[in-house]
């Protein structure tokens, strides 16, 4: 009886860690009501290059569930068994994921030559630019000289797919006080923190490389730094507005072309401008959408009302 209440409690612990959220999952947090007005921002990209990473089709990175029959004839070899295949199905997944991921990311080759000379801070301009509520405004990190300044710390991935037609800018945005930058984990206390994802126009061409790579990749590095800038507005105004008014009545479900499939998101609009749709989905997270790649029934607000909400995101 004790090897089965301590295999028990083995099968538990087991159970938690394979079902924990993925690796690179972010879970919204929201504490805007604390941060202050007139708030400045200083805004940390991280050190190095752009990162491109190609998209992984959803099929490619599934495991199979097949049934295993588990030839045990006591309940601790048949705790045993258990355990054995939930540590062996979780290798089989990452492994399969890592596989996929890296098959995935050949369809980067072509501009890798382009991407690994571009800084990331090198696609943050402008920042002074971006129109905040309640007095916040954004500066760069470098002039930060105060561990009580509050750190808009971002982490920019840029995703390409394999048909080359879509570039996809998937962000985590945090914010904490600078001088608790190297304190990880729970014990950092957190502003605000979630993901936001912006999709570019779908290319209506037959050769994407060429077009991403004319004028010497130039072509590419603009729509980069387009989305990153559509991205730090979007996250910006988000933290400075301290609107939690978005109510779970609100939802409705979005249709959509991620460049690979029709993806699904039951989600609530935060704003729309007649070319792009901004929605709020279940997990907290934001993501804006061109209005061409929907394929559900959507009627967008007039120009009159969308310009005036909108103007600074789109």
């Amino acid at each position: 009886m004790p090897k089965v209440i301590s295999l028990s409690i083995l099968i538990f612990f087991l159970s938690a860690c394979s079902t924990h959220q993925s690796k690179g999952y972010v879970k919204h947090v929201d504490n805007r009501i604390t941060l202050k007005e007139n708030s400045q921002l200083y805004v940390k990209v991280p050190d190095g290059t752009a990162l491109m990473i190609g998209k992984v089709e959803a099929s490619a990175a599934n495991v199979d569930h097949a049934g295993i029959l588990y030839p045990a004839v006591t309940p601790v070899d048949f705790f045993a068994s258990v355990i054995t295949h939930a540590a062996i199905t979780e290798s089989i997944k990452n492994d399969k994921k890592n596989r996929a991921q890296d098959i995935a990311d050949r369809v980067t080759i072509p501009y890798r030559s382009f991407v690994k000379d571009i800084p990331n801070q090198a696609l943050v301009s402008q920042l002074e630019d971006i129109a905040l509520s309640r007095g916040f405004k954004l500066a760069s990190y470098s002039d930060s000289h105060s561990d009580s300044d509050f750190i808009l710390d971002i982490t920019p991935i840029y995703l390409l797919n394999q048909k080359q037609d879509t570039l996809i800018l998937r962000t985590q945005f945090l914010v904490y006080q600078k001088k608790d930058q190297h304190v990880t984990g729970k014990k950092r206390k957190v502003f605000y923190q979630n993901q936001i994802e912006v999709l570019s126009s779908k290319l209506p061409i037959e050769s994407p490389e060429k077009y991403w790579l004319a004028n010497n990749g130039e072509t590419l590095i603009k729509t980069m730094r387009r989305l990153l800038s559509k991205t730090l507005a979007l996250g910006a105004i988000q933290i400075s507005s301290n609107d939690n008014s978005i109510k779970s009545t609100n939802k409705q479900n979005f249709r959509y072309d991620d460049g690979d499939k029709i993806a699904f998101e039951r989600a609530s609009i935060i704003s729309d401008d007649c070319k792009h749709v901004v929605i709020h989905t279940l997990r907290g997270w934001l993501k804006s959408i061109p209005i061409e790649r929907l394929k559900s029934q959507y009627t967008c607000k007039s120009a009159l009302e969308a310009n005036i909400e909108t103007a600074i995101i789109n």
